[in-house]
């Protein structure tokens, strides 16, 4: 008689199952069947099912049993069904693991189940910018947001009002004071005019612009200004700016340069970091010198109009009597003349328009890789300041690191920020101040890169 001699034990493993079980030559194990497969998709605020079918030839008693659940998520025994309705602090990636016991044999699946947000990134901005504006700044006068996608699609978000007077609601096309956030603006004209072989980045400010009695001006450097090591002081910073005629007054760069000269620099250029509005203030007027022509129609011919930023300018002209069309207005909007700022801080714009910039200097559309490289280089930090390079603050945040710049001027806070991890483009503008304004920004900044994880 021929003997079968069967194994002691069998393991089988395939891209979904295992088998871990006491072979017996009379027991088929329980079989799943599809069409479940091991990777399913669930999406947030939806309810959510999923039946498990398995069988057994032998008609055995199953006992089917669900481990590794998220609490969002229930199994039926009964039913053999999961089921739940996630929300969407519950995104993210879940492996289940289900059990069919025959009394004998053990059959184990694995369930991959990503929760996705079930809504489009524009009803995500939305949902996410009023839910954030309700709980940390509602008593903020008005604010706007706008997001450039990884595929270049815009979407835009608004809250609360546009002045102070009456209840008309912010839109999409109200503009604002976005401060030093035009530093960036100021920086990729430099750099586009460094491509053109006009000028270098290392060399001396007073072989362009002479100006006497500024404390090492024949050592500064165009870099060292960008990137606020040149030392040099900040008037718009400093108390004794801000006397006599300062609201009412226009100022000519002579002024400038004077109230520069007649105090100390910070330290010898290089040695330091100091942000300096005065020092973009000097690289408006270079940039007027090196183009012979108004650094209005400079940022017009090498940014504004190249990238249809038709809702942007640089204000060399708005008082109390003449206003900016279509500004969304605070208390302060027109405090004093622009002609104090300069190219650090009096360009007007919709967070629409900050985006399409942002998207075009990021992705190459604006000044070559080289130059980018140039301006993301942590030259602050090197020196002991800030995360900063030429004309761009750097930050890694919450875990994220991101670019770009910040700006807040008589009322007005202003931020641009690009996510290179999601080659995303983000930003917000408000005509009002909260002392939780950054809440807000990082609420919105993380919700957004918790969109594309």
């Amino acid at each position: 008689m021929r003997h079968i001699r069967w194994p002691l034990a069998a393991f089988v493993l395939t891209l979904s199952c295992l088998i871990v079980a006491i072979a017996d030559p009379f027991n088929t194990p329980p079989i799943f069947v599809e069409p479940v497969g091991s990777y399913i998709q669930a999406f947030t605020e939806t309810p959510f099912q999923l039946d498990i079918e398995v069988e057994d030839v032998d008609h055995d008693v199953l006992k089917v049993t669900a481990h590794n659940l998220p609490g969002w998520l229930t199994f039926d025994p009964y039913l053999l069904q999961l089921y739940g309705n996630p929300q969407r602090l519950d995104k993210g990636e879940y492996v289940i693991t289900i059990k069919a016991d025959d009394g004998r044999v053990v059959r184990t699946k694995m369930i991959s189940l990503e929760v996705a947000y079930g809504h489009s990134v524009k009803q995500h901005l939305g949902e996410a910018f009023t839910s954030l504006y309700k709980e940390e700044t509602s008593s903020l006068l008005g604010a706007s947001a706008a997001i450039i996608t990884p595929d270049g699609s815009l979407y835009t978000s608004t809250v609360g009002r546009s002045n102070p007077r009456n209840n008309e609601p912010v839109n999409p096309n109200h503009r604002y004071r976005i401060a030093s956030v035009s530093k960036l603006f100021t920086s990729a004209l430099i750099l586009r005019m460094v491509e053109e072989g006009r000028l270098q980045l290392d060399d001396k400010l007073y072989d362009y612009l002479p100006i006497e009695n500024l404390p090492f001006g024949k050592e500064v450097t165009i870099r060292q200004l960008l990137s606020h090591t040149a030392g040099v002081i900040d008037h718009l910073n400093h108390p004794s700016f801000y006397r006599g005629n300062w609201e009412y007054r226009t100022w000519k760069p002579s002024d400038i340069h004077y109230f520069a000269s007649r105090r100390r620099a910070r330290f010898k250029p290089g040695q330091g970091y100091a942000y300096s509005n005065t020092g973009f203030y000097l690289l408006g007027e270079l940039i007027e010198k090196v183009l012979d022509k108004p650094l209005a129609e400079a940022y017009k011919e090498y940014i504004f109009e190249p990238l249809g930023l038709k809702q942007t300018l640089y204000d060399t002209f708005s008082t109390r009597q003449h206003h900016i069309d279509s500004l969304a207005e605070n208390a302060r909007a027109y405090e004093y003349h622009q002609s104090a700022v300069g190219a650090a801080g009096a360009i007007v714009s919709t967070p629409s328009d900050m985006a399409r910039f942002g998207h075009a200097l990021y992705t190459g559309q604006l000044v070559s890789d080289t130059s980018l490289q140039e301006m993301v280089k942590d030259i602050g930090n090197s020196v002991g300041g800030d995360h900063y390079g030429l004309g761009m603050r750097l930050w890694d945040d919450n875990g994220i690191i991101h670019m770009g710049h910040t700006g807040a001027l008589m009322g007005y806070r202003a931020i641009l920020m690009y996510l290179p991890e999601y080659d995303v483009t983000i930003a917000l503008a408000t005509n009002d101040r909260h002392y939780k304004w950054y809440d807000l920004v990082n609420g919105l900044m993380m919700e957004m890169a918790d969109y594309y994880r």
